[in-house]
């Protein structure tokens, strides 16, 4: 579930830091993963869908060597002013999680917005469908700015990025870092990129110094930590909520009234090749058992008797079909038992799907509440004198 604003300042403690990557893969990245891996530290590389597809060999590698691999969109538009115009925002982060998902299948998705820039707007859009949002954590954002594609821009070298990174770093303390192993909307400057460079000059600086590097995945915080947790619902033809009854292979029904009941709530298991499991929170799998018949009942095991092919129908509705070939129906036309008891796809159930969870919001401080609002009227300040 992603959350409608930034995720930023998570709990790191002092001279810790988490090295992220952006707008890759580039000419470069797997020479940074390399070099990271030599020097015992993992990254987190947002990679761009519509380079990432092209170069499955630079992605394979990072995640050989521990990096984790985020979707920072298929083609880097700005988000909140791609959904103003009715740009498909879904459609840019699930097209990159097709490539990505692979990497993904024992964790989170980490999302990273493109700019840095988000809104609630784009949040909603994305959160309605189980493809972009389900066990999606982000907008992850950085406490220390990537600066290093405009000092490439202006010619600046090496030493003179470095300075700053290691300046913003020790006023910091602590904090998400960004480079940028590509450059998504300057061709001319990513020919110029010296990142690489960078990385080898500020990573054994920053180590000697007594800075340690840790993971996206390694950080406890509930900003980023909560979305392994999120659940859904489904909502059948008649309105109501698949529900689970109590007992050893209980069998399921559409009698559910209300998301907030804890036996509508399912969490699902990527299983790859467009397969899913459903679970229940109890640790038990929705399964057809063939030597018995079609209806469908919770079991221990998560064999392929547990293994569904999920299949979209839009942004909000999947239908599932079993080992058996037949769809995921119900017993009758108005509810029932759940069954795999249907043949042709113009007889399933196409199940609504709704998020039960909500993004993980972190308390804001009076002060910090106090700072925005400052900056909120600076802001209005300086359009009413440039007007």
């Amino acid at each position: 579930m992603l959350a409608p604003r930034n995720i930023v300042d998570v709990d790191l403690p002092d001279k810790t830091l988490c090295l992220t990557y952006d707008d890759g893969p580039g000419p470069a990245s797997a020479a940074i993963g390399r070099f990271l891996h030599e020097q015992g530290v993992r990254a987190t590389f947002f990679v761009v869908g519509k380079f990432a597809v092209e170069h499955p060999e630079i992605l394979d590698a990072l995640h050989a060597q521990g990096h984790i691999i985020g979707n920072h969109t298929f083609e880097h538009p700005d988000m909140p002013y791609y959904v103003s115009v009715n740009g498909d925002v879904r459609d840019q982060v699930i097209r990159t999680n097709t490539v990505i998902q692979k990497y993904n299948k024992d964790r989170p998705t980490y999302f990273r917005a493109t700019y840095g820039k988000w809104s609630p707007e784009v949040a909603d859009e994305l959160n309605v469908d189980l493809r972009s949002s389900y066990r999606h954590v982000g907008p992850v954002y950085w406490n220390i700015a990537g600066i290093d594609c405009y000092y490439w821009k202006l010619g600046k070298s090496v030493e003179e990025a470095a300075e700053v990174y290691l300046k913003d770093i020790a006023e910091k303390g602590k904090g998400i870092v960004v480079m940028h192993d590509g450059i998504a909307d300057m061709d001319t400057v990513a020919a110029k990129s010296l990142t690489l460079e960078l990385t080898r000059y500020l990573i054994p600086k920053l180590l000697a110094l007594g800075y340690r590097f840790v993971g996206l995945d390694e950080i406890d915080d509930p900003q980023l930590t909560s979305p392994a947790a999120d659940t859904f619902g489904l909502k059948g033809h008649n309105g109501r909520f698949l529900r689970y009854a109590d007992g050893e292979r209980a069998g399921l029904d559409w009698s559910g009234h209300s998301i907030k009941d804890d036996r509508v709530q399912f969490f699902m298991e990527d299983k790859g090749k467009g397969k899913i499991a459903l679970r229940t929170a109890e640790g038990r799998y929705l399964s057809v058992n063939p030597d018995a018949d079609e209806t469908v009942r919770l079991c221990e095991e998560r064999d392929m008797y547990a293994l569904f092919d999920s299949i979209p129908v839009n942004a909000s509705q999947i239908i599932l079909r079993s080992h058996n070939g037949n769809y995921l129906a119900s017993e009758t036309g108005k509810g029932g038992a759940l069954k795999a008891n249907a043949p042709f796809m113009r007889q399933a159930w196409a199940m609504t799907y709704v998020p039960a969870t909500r993004a993980y919001l972190k308390p804001t401080s009076l002060s910090d509440r106090l700072r925005n609002l400052k900056k909120a009227a600076l802001f209005v300040k300086s359009k009413v004198l440039s007007s």
